[in-house]
């Protein structure tokens, strides 16, 4: 039997994250330019970044934790929990610490280490719950590991292609990693309820 969808997860995860997050990228030069600059161009700008990084670190923070409590050992969820607690401690830390490398540029480095590293251990702790899954599950979470190998791919494309940080790849990355976590808990939820999805 499939779990009864959630209405708040289908709003965040495919429409409230995902709009917001293109709302504040505009339509131009989505590879000459990133969030952390767009932040530091006025007021209104650095008030959509917080509210960007509040929202989308606290879809991921509850989403991951209750992820984790359907983990067999208390180890692995403790593993989770606390590299996701990092990796959105990481991010707020980023959008605190200003970027403007013509006048703070060790703060400008610090800006973009912390950012590098929310976004690659959120990627680790997604990726430790889809290898103890698929050692329990028989090949159940095949598909979510191939959509996690996609989104490290498409994001190092994109990289390679604007040569930084970019527009572009931080709305993929948003985007794509927010609907992976949604299907993570829907098929995790399935998976545990008998059923499929």
């Amino acid at each position: 039997m499939a779990p009864k969808k959630s209405i708040w997860l289908d709003f965040f995860a495919c429409f409230l994250i995902p709009a917001y997050t293109l709302l504040f990228a505009g339509t131009v030069q989505w590879f000459g330019t990133n969030f952390s600059v767009l932040a530091v161009t006025g007021p209104k700008h650095y008030r959509g970044f917080l509210l960007w990084g509040l929202m989308a670190g606290s879809f991921f923070l509850v989403m991951l934790y209750r992820l984790s409590g359907t983990c067999a050992q208390r180890r692995q969820q403790t593993w989770v929990r606390g590299v996701t607690v990092v990796a959105c401690g990481s991010l707020i830390s980023a959008i605190m610490v200003p970027y403007l490398p013509a006048y703070f540029p060790r703060y400008a480095k610090l800006h973009i280490v912390l950012a590098f590293a929310a976004c690659v251990l959120l990627m680790v702790a997604i990726l430790s719950l889809l290898l103890w899954w698929e050692k329990e599950g028989g090949g159940y979470y095949k598909r979510q590991m191939t959509m996690w190998k996609l989104i490290v791919a498409g994001s190092g494309l994109i990289f390679w292609i604007g040569g930084m940080v970019t527009t572009a790849l931080e709305v993929f990355f948003t985007i794509t990693t927010t609907l992976l976590v949604r299907k993570l808990w829907l098929v995790r939820m399935a998976h545990r309820n008998g059923g499929e999805d």
